[in-house]
């Protein structure tokens, strides 16, 4: 007896997604954008370039991506993948510091398109489509008077973001963003649709994990609804520097204040009840290469830091507080007041065009601009928020502070800052390596943390420590792919960053699912919050085959 030869699992494949595409092509409206990665070149090449997403250090090839235009859509495109037994991703902002957005041989889902904005004229409720833009959202919302709790990044999308959270520049004011998620509709496991809504102060269950208990876990978001504030009448953003980097000499510091002075008063600003027009803020600290073999010394060591500040008031009440609390004690410095916004001003229509991207980023254009390097008639275009590749990791500090029971966390954070793992040199070639430090406490959560209904778990925390390595963005320098000398150097940038993660820093503790390591323990995202939003998950989500399933989803 012949047997015939079985099938390999190529064509076994090849198999479902002919069928996968076939039901698409039958269901699916013919305006649909579909793109596959096989085929003539020139659509392999297109694939290629639909498939890169935020972090350029990473890079996936799905099998197909839809760009679905409404609900339907993803109704089709989730039942047809699922029914033909095909992993799914589902991409919004593309922002997953992980990739986990997005993958190889799966189907992805992109809900960009899907950037829809209707502001309910009495409860002021935005029903949001998952795929929009702060860029474009905040714009819109301000036009209209009102603001939900937004990011720094302009090209950041609002679904992913959300259910991360949500830290922003308003987060001491008016919390993380998950706080003021009223509903949501969401694709279950088996196909259906569900509508969530808070109704009478009660939050749904399966509604509450979507309040920053990560993104996908439970389902496929279609529409977010969110409560928006009254926009203040007027608003100001501000820099004030401290330790300048001298403009020929990008590794080099005009070392003025030292390091932790500056930091105690940041965060004393951050703690004191007396600061509420400080709306929200973090605190920008430049890692230093230290090969010295000396210990260092936190009373006299210098980095250049940067705090960033949104202040609700005019230029002349925010001159006084930098006066009042930054003068004495920490000059030099230099202030940078930026123009004037909110709901007083005509230019609204411009809120998100350039959101606070510097706040996370160092931007190469700007180092190469001071040094005369860029090319003749180019314009400067700060990079703050274009793609780049990077890697981040992340920890929050405890209610007490890093000097708390004797232990002085100050010590170990700055020992992590100064490392022989960051070299001359780094800044010039477009590498960078540092710290922000994003304020949690404030009026918000001093006042709520026992009463907010959500999943976020560290609403008790003074600030995150967020780790930062990013590199290369000329165009001359993609241009020459790995014949680029940052290459020699990335490595050891990339050591610091795991390094970090694992210094023993007191004081601190968890991490910050936005800012996501795949090394760190999907539970210590989630801490006292973990074990329910299992149960959540397992109850409600419909998915017995967890196919809302990334290295850092629940379960």
């Amino acid at each position: 007896m012949i047997q015939e030869p079985l099938h390999t699992v190529s064509e076994l494949l090849k198999d479902n997604i002919d069928a996968f595409l076939k039901e698409l092509n039958s269901h699916l409206p013919s305006n649909i954008t579909i793109s596959t990665n096989w085929g003539e070149l020139d659509n392999v090449y297109k694939h290629n370039k639909n498939s890169q997403i935020f972090n350029r250090r990473l890079q996936y090839n799905p099998f197909v991506i839809v760009y679905c235009e409404n609900e339907s859509d993803v109704v089709i495109t989730y039942k047809a993948a699922i029914g033909n037994k095909l992993p799914i991703r589902v991409r919004a902002g593309g922002h997953d510091h992980e990739g986990e957005c997005t993958g190889t041989n799966v189907v992805l889902i992109d809900v960009s398109k899907m950037a829809s904005l209707t502001i309910d004229p009495i409860t002021k409720i935005a029903s949001i489509g998952p795929g929009i833009r702060f860029q474009t959202l905040t714009s819109k919302l301000a036009e209209q008077d009102v603001m939900i709790p937004h990011g720094t990044c302009a090209t950041v999308g609002i679904a992913g973001f959300t259910m991360g959270g949500g830290w922003g520049p308003w987060t001491r004011k008016m919390g993380m963003c998950c706080e003021h998620l009223v509903g949501a509709n969401i694709l279950l496991g088996d196909g259906t649709l569900q509508k969530l809504d808070v109704k009478n102060g009660s939050v749904p269950e399966l509604l509450w994990a979507l309040r920053g208990g990560g993104g996908m876990s439970y389902g496929i978001i279609t529409e977010l609804r969110i409560q928006t504030f009254i926009l203040p009448a007027v608003l100001h953003r501000f820099e004030v520097e401290w330790n300048c980097y001298e403009d020929k000499e990008p590794d080099t510091l005009k070392e003025e204040v030292p390091t932790i002075r500056i930091l105690q008063k940041w965060e004393e600003l951050i703690e004191s009840p007396n600061t509420s027009n400080l709306i929200g803020t973090n605190l920008k600290i430049n890692g230093r290469p230290w090969d010295t073999g000396e210990p260092v010394n936190i009373n006299t060591v210098y980095n250049n830091c940067v705090f960033y500040g949104y202040w609700e008031g005019d230029e002349n009440s925010l001159c006084k507080f930098i006066d009042k609390y930054l003068k004495e004690k920490v000059s030099p410095y230099t202030l940078t007041i930026e123009p004037a916004t909110g709901a007083d001003y005509a230019h609204k229509n411009q809120y998100g065009s350039h959101l606070m991207g510097n706040w996370d980023r160092e931007s190469h254009n700007k180092v190469l601009n001071k040094l005369g390097l860029l090319r003749e008639g180019a314009p400067l275009q700060p990079d703050y928020d274009m793609p780049a590749p990077h890697k981040i990791t992340s920890r929050l500090v405890n209610t007490d502070g890093l000097d708390a029971q004797g232990k002085n966390g100050y010590k170990a954070l700055f020992e992590s800052l100064f490392s022989n793992l960051i070299l001359d040199g780094n800044r010039k070639l477009g590498l960078f390596t540092y710290v922000t430090l994003g304020a949690i406490v404030g009026d918000y959560y001093m006042k709520n943390a026992e009463n907010t209904d959500s999943a976020f778990p560290y609403k008790d925390k003074l600030y995150t420590i967020q780790y930062q390595c990013w590199w290369n963005m000329k165009k001359e320098e993609k241009e020459e792919f790995q014949d680029n000398f940052v290459y020699d150097r990335t490595n050891r940038s990339l050591d610091w960053i795991e390094t970090s993660r694992d210094f023993d820093i007191p004081n601190t503790s968890g991490a910050f699912i936005s800012f996501k390591d795949s090394s760190i323990p999907t539970k210590t995202y989630f801490d006292k919050s973990y074990e329910r939003l299992k149960e959540i998950k397992e109850t409600y989500s419909k998915d017995p085959y967890n196919h809302f399933r990334t290295r850092k989803t629940i379960i």
